[in-house]
């Protein structure tokens, strides 16, 4: 098996716990949580099975350590800097952020896409501990930019976390200190967003399925949101079918089972980000322009399919190895499109390729982030908030 990540910066020396959850982290990361197996994390750190058990009660344990050590990490980072009222003070507190994900860049990832399936009461120590580090961030840039509306300052406080965490969705590395001073330099763009200023046309037509296609449409849509919610292993064929009114056996009159609902949901997203590329290419326009076409496209694509956005990008993990190739491959591709627009149209002609390439994956996962965010969902400029964001992500200042 690969090698994880180290034990992340902490007090003192790690303990053997945080080595255990170390290795363990960098497992779900690759495979996700559901194919990592107590056996899988013991045999990675020389252990048997019963003897991971004298550290963690369960793979649950494992993860919630996980997790509530990094916000701790995180926590200790902003005590440093209690008083984070003015700009160099809220720097210095987002440049220490960076520096724990990049010595710990799978959390990111464990954060988004495993915390559900946390027990109830790690759960909720997890969005307390959040809380305590989100809350004096966001009053800290509503300080430093008092036109702020609080909810206004949590978009953008959630968005520069989305950009810390986004390392996470790829391989692009620089070394430690420009990788942490690129970080930096990002979320504080997003914190600098100005929301106002954002166009709001209106949102791409969502196509409406036909008669023929209803039910199927149906049960896709309703997988897609049972996958985001629980997870695709807690998801049974029997869960879909009550969701959607019918007998989970009925279902596959449509459906060959739950890989094939997944390989549709990822198919049918591919298929509307490729739709997307291939409008932009055939538009003829000047780079700066092509670029605006890919964020429009991209916000809309992802509001206008939520759920299987999610199943896409966090499911993926668990399609055959055939199809997961594909979905890298695609997605590789898709990022290096929209890296070479996003290079030719900065003004600066010699930034470095490879943060280019981590600009782009940024302004993904803070659309993709704040899009599935409950708080947010609702705000009724979203669409044009997200396509700022996302040109404050991607534009050298």
């Amino acid at each position: 098996m690969t090698s994880p990540s180290g034990a992340p910066p902490r007090p003192g020396k790690p303990t053997r716990r945080d080595q255990l959850a170390a290795i363990a982290a960098g497992l779900f990361a690759r495979d996700g949580y559901h194919n990592v197996s107590v056996q899988d994390i013991a045999a990675a750190a020389g252990l048997s099975g019963p003897a991971l058990y004298r550290h963690f009660r369960g793979k649950q344990a494992v993860l919630a350590h996980i997790l509530l050590a990094g916000l701790d990490d995180a926590g200790r980072v902003l005590d440093e800097y209690t008083e984070a009222g003015t700009g160099r003070e809220l720097s210095a507190v987002y440049a220490g952020l960076a520096a724990l994900v990049v010595a710990r860049p799978e959390f990111g990832m464990l954060w988004r896409r495993e915390r559900r399936h946390l027990a109830p009461e790690d759960a909720a120590e997890v969005r307390k501990r959040a809380i305590r580090i989100g809350a004096p961030l966001i009053r800290a840039l509503q300080s430093r930019r008092p036109e702020l509306e609080s909810s206004d300052a949590s978009l953008l406080t959630w968005g520069a976390f989305s950009v810390l965490g986004s390392i996470s969705d790829h391989r692009v590395r620089l070394p430690r200190t420009a990788f942490e001073e690129v970080l930096t330099a990002i979320a504080l763009n997003t914190l600098a967003t100005d929301l106002t200023a954002a166009s709001a046309p209106p949102l791409s037509p969502t196509t409406t399925p036909s008669l023929l296609d209803a039910r199927r449409e149906q049960l896709l849509a309703v997988s897609a949101r049972l996958f985001r919610e629980r997870g695709f292993h807690a998801v049974t064929m029997e869960h879909i079918g009550a969701a959607a009114g019918m007998a989970g056996p009925s279902i596959y009159t449509h459906f060959g089972g739950k890989i094939d609902l997944l390989q549709t949901a990822a198919s049918r997203i591919q298929e509307r980000l490729r739709q997307n590329v291939t409008a932009a290419q055939a538009a003829g326009l000047p780079a700066s322009d092509t670029l605006d076409l890919l964020v429009i496209s991209y916000v809309d694509t992802v509001l206008d399919y939520r759920d299987l956005v999610a199943a896409y990008f966090a499911e993926g993990h668990n399609l055959p190895e055939r199809d997961r190739t594909e979905l890298r491959r695609f997605q590789r591709a898709f990022a290096a499109y929209w890296a070479e627009v996003t290079g030719a149209a900065a003004p600066s002609p010699d930034l470095d390729p490879k943060e280019v390439r981590i600009r782009v994956h940024a302004a993904f996962a803070v659309v993709n982030d704040l899009a599935q965010t409950g708080q947010f969902t609702s705000r009724p400029a979203l669409a044009a908030e997200l396509r700022a964001l996302m040109h404050a992500v991607l534009t050298e200042r």
